[in-house]
């Protein structure tokens, strides 16, 4: 975290964000280190220290009960 003017101190980020293909392979992360927001970091620019794994649930475009809820 050196390259991005990060403090030892504030070496454990929070993830902000993180993008999700079709796949369910996250490509970047966006990370908030202390009072510093670092975008789209790889997964290979990190040290994973505390993994929280979540689900996201298929989107179907043609779900008329997603239309109905946009609508």
């Amino acid at each position: 975290m050196e390259r991005y003017g990060i403090d030892e101190s504030y070496a454990v980020g929070k993830v902000l964000w993180h993008s999700l293909n079709e796949n369910g392979v996250i490509g970047v992360y966006d990370m908030k280190f202390g009072n510093t927001v670092v975008r789209n970091l790889l997964f290979e620019d990190l040290e994973p220290i505390v993994v929280q794994e979540h689900k996201h649930f298929k989107r179907d475009d043609d779900d008329d009960d997603r239309k109905l809820k946009e609508e």
